[in-house]
């Protein structure tokens, strides 16, 4: 992408010298370019006489501004606290390195340009160039729609004009047509007009301004109509601007090459429609920010949220013609018609590249939050074509040759809230629609009922998340994950938490999609949170790249080395390629007394960690343990005797004056084979507060636990893993349940239990529902107690979840105790 500067000094004169003196045997070093100093004009529209334009001499009115040609490195500046009436038409151009500026003088509000209702803009520039507007208030407010704008900015001097910046603004009330033409309706417009040859600009800048119910749209680079053929305009950069209800579009780029769309807010759009008399253009479709027959665009790090329009709704589109369009570190959210809206090719007359399907399209590191409907918007849409939150009008723009003829999307978060039925992938031409798509990396946090498009070529699904609800088109991913990814607060449901916006979803350090994805080529280098993404390293699955706070250090062994991890006593312990739980490397022991040891220090007396982390063992029956030590308190770990990964969580309580703690794994002895550790996290708890009501069956009674249906259950002195009593299950159909309330919605919860079977081979499930997610369950098929640990999250509007042990058949007892619920910070 090519970037360029605001301000750029012509060096053609300094060239022609250097060759000049270089021709006559002497060299030159060209000089800076010299700022023209130019003259400022002053404007006070609340005096009462007219002056001459001096600060002690003021112009009173637009018209004198009007009746100027103003020259390189002039100033026009506004009273502050002011306001004129009228519009602004000045004369002039400014040169490289010397611009004509306007804006204020003396301190207060920004001075009010009021056009009071006229037709057209409230600053107007045709063919010149060279322009710095900022610092002041722009309105034009009337009882019916006309075309009016803020500031436009014409071209149709059939050949490059330069340099037009609009900052930092206060444009509102501009009373266009919502469904007219987009840059003659728009709190900034530049437009270049039909001409032979085709005018276009270079180094449009529209920055730090503020929008307000400005009708059509807030920002908009584009030609005067449709079918402009190849001119394309560059160096456009639009950011850091604030939009509330536009009428129909936020931003649009139409014909550019290399614009940045970057880090503006934009909500609420989208509620107008009205086109201008028959005859003239209409479309009453829109979206957030968009471009079409553009190259090289990158929109980053902006916010879009709540578009009501019901024909498209959606926060972002790539629309008809474009050529290598980035999407990345967006957060979308609420958009009526989805997050990215994705246009076929079709035919507009006069315009050839859109026949072209849009090639080079990349959506990445973005965050997608219950778009696909306006739910906790104060207004909404209706739709008429339908929302998903990548919405497809037609089949995947495809193009054979290019360098990504399919469009990439990997690495992205997408969040639906229970009581939706948003589609995940969706299109308007049906559940199988032509063409093909990459999808890797993405977590789809799913808690509706939305489904999946198909398509009749072949996409590829890999290292993807899908969590909550699995409707019937999921697609098929050999390496997904299907576990909860521990947002810190999805959906944004907890107003209380510290994670808000799309912080709401970065993870905790035990998150199932922490080295979990696939590795992209030519992935950007950076996560939507800044974290770096390696180019060789198995990266995180998710918008998010982070370790979640991890307090451990090469908690994955992806360094391929041990260090800082120190060999336990007894026989070394090495790190393989090999074996791994998630990414490439893992912890390997020898096969008797073999570990490893990492000391952690800088910890906080008397607060509780939790460590979490995965083993395995080569031989069944023989036991692995991961746990902790030197805390202050007595050594604690979970046992593990499987030879699949199964998890352990250990909760730990640092002593009154302990700083400093050791975590372990650790292949127990008397075995002879190798036991496997990996993906160790360590996080402190804000609450270590069990949730769970008897947790232990202490009470030698089941209340406030009740009967599943089926066979009973019941309390009893034996089998009790700690303390006396157990819960246990009838052999078949039998089980205990409890309701636990109080709960934060869109939070984050740990159960632990504990499990066996009175009969090995047969099962006994610890688990939880009624949650506002879908029902989960781990089982334990041995007949000494395994933990089985669950992460799970609450709904947006639901505050309570189900515990439950639960034998389903078999001959003989299960029994359950020592349930833990507890809250992830």
């Amino acid at each position: 992408m090519k970037r360029r500067r605001t301000d750029r000094p012509d060096r053609r004169a300094s060239r022609i010298l250097t060759l000049l003196a270089t021709l006559a045997g002497v060299l030159l070093l060209p000089a800076p370019a010299a700022l023209a100093a130019g003259t400022s004009y002053y404007v006070n529209c609340s005096a009462t006489t007219n002056g001459t334009g001096t600060q002690s001499s003021p112009w009173n009115s637009v018209s004198s501004v009007n009746s100027t040609t103003f020259a390189a490195g002039d100033s026009i500046l506004f009273a502050t606290g002011t306001t004129c009436t009228g519009q602004l038409s000045p004369g002039g151009s400014g040169a490289s390195g010397s611009n004509i500026s306007m804006s204020s003088y003396g301190s207060g509000a920004k001075p009010i340009i009021d056009a009071a209702g006229a037709t057209g803009a409230v600053i107007h520039l045709l063919n010149q160039q060279y322009w710095d507007i900022g610092g002041l208030e722009l309105v034009d407010s009337a009882s019916s729609p006309a075309y009016r704008s803020g500031v436009l900015a014409e071209n149709s001097s059939g050949g490059i004009l330069h340099h037009i910046r609009v900052h930092d603004m206060y444009i509102h009330n501009i009373t266009g047509y919502g469904g007219g033409w987009y840059s003659t309706n728009a709190g900034v417009g530049v437009q270049t007009d039909h001409t032979t040859p085709v005018s276009t600009w270079d180094d449009v800048v529209v920055e730090n301004n503020t929008f307000d119910h400005v009708d059509r749209i807030a920002v908009a680079v584009t030609p005067d109509a449709d079918g402009q053929g190849t001119g394309l305009t560059t160096g456009t950069v639009i950011r850091g601007n604030t939009m509330t209800y536009d009428g129909a579009d936020d931003i649009l780029v139409v014909k550019n090459d290399g614009a940045l769309i970057d880090g503006n807010k934009a909500g609420y759009g989208g509620a107008k429609a009205t086109c201008p008399p028959s005859g003239q253009y209409c479309n009453g479709a829109s979206a957030g920010i968009w471009m079409s027959g553009s190259s090289n665009t990158v929109v980053q790090n902006n916010e879009v949220y709540c578009h009501i329009n019901g024909a498209d709704g959606t926060g972002f589109d790539v629309d008809w013609g474009n050529h290598n369009t980035t999407f990345q570190y967006n957060y979308s959210h609420q958009n009526l018609g989805g997050f990215l809206l994705v246009m076929p090719p079709f035919t507009i007359a006069n315009e050839p590249t859109s026949t072209v399907p849009s090639d080079g399209t990349v959506v990445r590191y973005n965050i997608s939050e219950n778009d696909g409907s306006n739910s906790g918007c104060p207004a909404s849409g209706t739709q008429t074509h339908g929302g998903g939150v990548l919405h497809f009008v037609g089949g995947v723009p495809n193009q054979s040759g290019s360098s990504s003829a399919i469009p990439l999307f990997y690495n992205n978060t997408f969040s639906v809230r229970d009581g939706l039925s948003t589609p995940i992938l969706y299109s308007r031409s049906g559940t199988s629609i032509s063409g093909a798509l990459s999808f890797q990396n993405n977590a789809v946090f799913n808690y509706g009922s939305g489904n999946y498009f198909t398509t009749t070529g072949t996409s590829t699904y890999s290292n993807n998340l899908f969590y909550g609800n699995h409707p019937s088109r999921e697609p098929t991913d050999a390496a997904k994950v299907t576990a909860d990814p521990e947002f810190r607060n999805a959906g944004n449901a907890n107003t209380s938490s510290s994670y808000t916006g799309k912080n709401a979803y970065q993870v905790h350090p035990s998150s199932p999609v922490i080295r979990a994805g696939t590795v992209i080529s030519s992935n950007g280098g950076y996560d939507a949170f800044g974290n770096a993404v390696s180019a060789t390293a198995a990266p995180n699955i998710g918008a998010y790249n982070g370790t979640g706070g991890n307090l451990l250090t090469n908690a994955g062994f992806e360094t391929g080395a041990l260090s800082p991890w120190t060999q336990a006593s007894g026989s070394a312990s090495s790190v393989t390629a090999a074996n791994a739980h998630t990414g490439s490397d893992a912890l390997t022991t020898a096969a008797s007394g073999s570990g490893s040891n990492q000391a952690l220090t800088g910890l906080s007396p008397s607060t509780t960690y939790l460590l979490t982390g995965w083993g395995k063992v080569a031989t069944a029956g023989e036991t692995l343990a991961i746990g902790v030590k030197g805390f202050g308190g007595t050594e604690t770990y979970t046992n593990i005797a499987t030879t699949s990964y199964s998890q352990a969580a250990v909760q730990f309580t640092t002593g009154s004056s302990s700083t400093t703690a050791t975590v372990y794994c650790w292949k127990n002895a008397g075995g002879s084979g190798a036991g496997y550790c990996d993906d160790l996290a360590v996080e402190p708890l804000s609450s270590a507060t069990n949730a769970v009501t008897n947790p232990g069956f202490e009470t030698g009674t089941l209340t406030p636990w009740i009967q599943s249906t089926g066979t009973a259950s019941s309390v009893v002195a034996s089998n009790a893993r700690t303390g006396t009593y157990a819960l246990q299950t009838g052999a078949s159909a039998s089980g205990g349940i409890q309701t636990v309330s109080g709960l934060t919605s869109g939070g984050s919860y740990l159960l632990a239990a504990w499990a066996k079977v009175g009969t090995a081979g047969e099962e006994v499930a610890v688990g939880v529902k009624s949650f506002g997610g879908t029902e989960t369950y781990l089982r334990a098929s041995t007949t000494s107690y395994a933990q089985q640990p669950i992460f799970f999250t609450t709904g947006a509007s639901t505050t309570s979840a189900a515990v439950y042990c639960y034998k389903n058949s078999g001959s003989a007892a299960g029994y359950c105790d020592d349930y833990t619920l507890i809250k992830l910070p």
